[in-house]
C-alpha cells in the first residue's frame, strides 16, 4: 500500500454536502448524490482517493447501494469525467457568445473559458486532466470532447489567420502552443502551488487577460512593443515602485 493511500484510509469518514444528506433517495437522486459527493472528495483530496464504500457512508445509505448505479468506481469516475467535459464545453459556448464575431475576441474567449472553468470547478478539472489507468475513454467521452474542443480552437485560429491578425502556420501546432499557457495557469491556480510561499499567488501569476495577450502576442502580425507589454502587464504592484521601474523615453 502506498503512503498516499495509507493517509487517505486514515482520514475520517467524509461527510456529504448538507443538501445531499437525507434519509431517502429516489433512484436518480442517489446517482446524482453519489456523483456530487465524489466531486467534493476529489476537490478535498486532490484526486479520486476514496472508495465507493466511503461514498455510501457519507450519504448514509446501505452498503452496495452505489453498485445499483455504477459497475465500479471507474464507471463512476468516467461519468464524472463526461459531465466535466460537458460543463467545459458549455462554459466555452457562453464565452464565445459574449465575444461576438470578432476573431481575436473569440480566440481569447476560449482561454477565458478554460481558466474560468478550472477555477470554478476544481474537482472536475483535477479529474479531467489527471491520468487514470482505469479510465474507459469511450465511456467518459474523452475522445469525443477532446476532438470537439480542438476543432473549436482550430476554427478560431484559422479565422484569425484569415483576417490577417496572426501569422500563418500549422493551426494544430499553434493550438498546442496556445493551450500550454492557459492550462499551466489553470493547473497552478487549482492545485495549491504557491511559488512564493506566502499563501497568496496573486503577486506571482498574471491574470487571465494577461495570459491571453502574452500568449498570443508573439503570433500577432502587429505586435506590441516590449516596453508596451511591460507597462501593461509587468508593472510593480507596489505603487511606490512603479515610477522608477517605468522605461525611460529615448532621447
Amino acid at each position: 500500500m502506498s503512503g498516499n493511500n495509507a493517509t487517505v484510509n486514515q482520514q475520517e469518514t467524509p461527510k456529504a454536502p448538507q443538501k445531499l444528506r437525507k434519509k431517502g433517495y429516489h433512484h436518480k437522486d442517489l446517482r446524482n448524490a453519489l456523483l456530487e459527493t465524489a466531486l467534493v472528495l476529489i476537490d478535498q483530496r486532490d484526486g479520486p482517493h476514496f472508495s465507493l464504500r466511503e461514498l455510501e457512508r457519507a450519504l448514509g445509505v446501505s452498503h452496495a447501494s452505489a453498485y445499483r448505479h455504477f459497475a465500479d468506481k471507474a464507471a463512476l469516475l468516467d461519468a464524472l469525467t463526461a459531465e466535466g467535459f460537458g460543463r467545459l464545453a458549455a462554459c466555452q459556448g457562453e464565452e464565445l457568445k459574449k465575444a461576438g464575431g470578432d476573431p481575436m475576441d473569440r480566440l481569447k474567449a476560449l482561454g477565458v473559458a478554460y481558466i474560468r472553468f478550472a477555477l470554478n470547478n476544481k474537482g472536475f478539472f483535477s479529474l479531467m486532466f489527471s491520468e487514470r489507468g482505469d479510465e474507459n475513454p469511450e465511456r467518459s467521452n474523452r475522445i469525443q470532447h477532446n476532438q470537439q474542443a480542438l476543432e473549436t480552437l482550430l476554427g478560431c485560429i484559422i479565422a484569425c489567420q484569415t483576417a490577417g491578425l496572426i501569422a500563418d502556420g500549422d493551426p494544430k501546432r499553434i493550438a498546442g502552443y496556445v493551450i500550454l499557457a492557459t492550462h499551466g495557469l489553470a493547473a497552478y491556480r487549482t492545485q495549491g502551488h504557491d511559488p512564493l510561499g506566502s499563501g497568496s499567488d496573486d503577486t506571482f501569476f498574471p491574470g487571465i487577460d494577461a495570459v491571453n495577450e502574452l500568449t498570443i502576442a508573439p503570433l500577432l502580425l502587429d505586435r506590441p512593443s516590449a516596453s508596451e507589454m511591460s507597462r501593461r502587464w509587468f508593472a510593480p504592484l507596489d505603487p511606490a515602485l512603479r515610477t522608477s521601474a517605468e522605461p525611460q523615453s529615448e532621447s
